[in-house]
C-alpha cells in the first residue's frame, strides 16, 4: 500500500501521518526531511525548499508499505491519495503561530480557499483515488484504506466550499468577489 498525504501547509499532514503509521503500519515518509537525505533539495529558504522531484520519484520508486507526508505529495505514483483540509481562519492562526510572513500566510490561506491541493490531486490521479478529509482525519483515512468506496471519492465531487468573502477577507491583498 502507497499512500499520498497532502494539503495546504498547516492542516495537519505530519501528525496525521505519525498516527496513521503506527495504526495502519507503514513507514512514514516526510519528504521535506528525507529530501536533504536524498540529495534532493535544488533551493532552500527561511520558510520552503525547492526540490528535485525526479530524484525523489527514484528513491520512491521501490518503496512499499508507505505514507507519503508532503503538500505535493500528489505528484507520486501512489494507491490512494488523501487531501486533507481546514477552515481557513483555522489555519490562518496556525500559520502565524509558527510564524510565517504574513505574505506565506496570505498565499497558503488562499490556496485553501481555491482548492489547490485538491485540484493538484485531480491533475495526477484519477477522482476514485483522492478523498478529501475534513475531520477525524486518522480515523477517516483508516476506514477508507480498509474499505475504498467510490462513494466517498471525489468522484462524486468535492464537500468542501472554502470561496466566500469572509474567507477572501483573511487573504486581503486578492481581489473580492
Amino acid at each position: 500500500m502507497r499512500i499520498a498525504l497532502t494539503g495546504t501547509p498547516g492542516v495537519g499532514k505530519t501528525s496525521v501521518a505519525q498516527e496513521l503509521s503506527k495504526r495502519l503500519n507503514l513507514d512514514h515518509i516526510e519528504i521535506t526531511k528525507i529530501a536533504s537525505e536524498w540529495g534532493a533539495v535544488l533551493e532552500k529558504d527561511e520558510e520552503s525548499l525547492v526540490v528535485d522531484e525526479d530524484i525523489l520519484r527514484e528513491n520512491l520508486e521501490n518503496l512499499d508499505n508507505i505514507i507519503i507526508d508532503s503538500h505535493f505529495a500528489e505528484i507520486f505514483d501512489v494507491d490512494l491519495v488523501f487531501v486533507l483540509r481546514c477552515e481557513p481562519k483555522i489555519l490562518y492562526e496556525r500559520l502565524k503561530e509558527r510564524g510565517y510572513s504574513e505574505k506565506k500566510v496570505k498565499e497558503n490561506v488562499m490556496a485553501e480557499i481555491l482548492d489547490y491541493c485538491l485540484v493538484n490531486a485531480l491533475e495526477y490521479h484519477e477522482p476514485e483515488k483522492v478523498f478529501e478529509i475534513c475531520e477525524n482525519a486518522v480515523d477517516e483515512i483508516s476506514k477508507i484504506v480498509e474499505n475504498p468506496q467510490k462513494e466517498k471519492s471525489l468522484a462524486y465531487g468535492s464537500r468542501t466550499h472554502f470561496l466566500t468573502e469572509e474567507n477572501l477577507r483573511l487573504a486581503d491583498d486578492y481581489p473580492r468577489i
